[in-house]
């Protein structure tokens, strides 16, 4: 089970209604993710995209030579998300207490 689908079954368990009380986004548009109840909103990644750029860079590590040492040094790609917007969130508001 997902995080998301385990905070959504913790929020029922807890008698809390997901909308009414809280929302909730999930991490990568996985199966299931779409027909569950309610449908999970979810930021999609471009998983195989992912995949691809690191099995590159690795291959490119073990390529310049046997005998190199990992630097530690992280390597950032940019790569194109998007929202799977569903039945788990709202837009955000402001909850700050207004002046009186």
């Amino acid at each position: 089970m997902g995080a998301g689908r385990g905070a959504i079954y913790a929020t029922f368990q807890r008698g809390l209604r997901v909308l009414e009380d809280l929302s909730v986004l999930g991490i990568g548009d996985f199966k299931g993710s779409k027909e569950m109840e309610p449908a999970l909103t979810t930021i999609r990644f471009p998983a195989e995209e992912i995949g691809g750029l690191a099995g590159r860079e690795m291959c490119g590590l073990i390529a310049q030579s046997e005998g190199v040492k990992a630097t530690g040094q992280l390597v950032r790609r940019k790569c194109q998300i998007s929202l799977a917007e569903r039945a788990t969130c709202l837009p955000a508001r402001d909850l700050r207490p207004s002046d009186p």
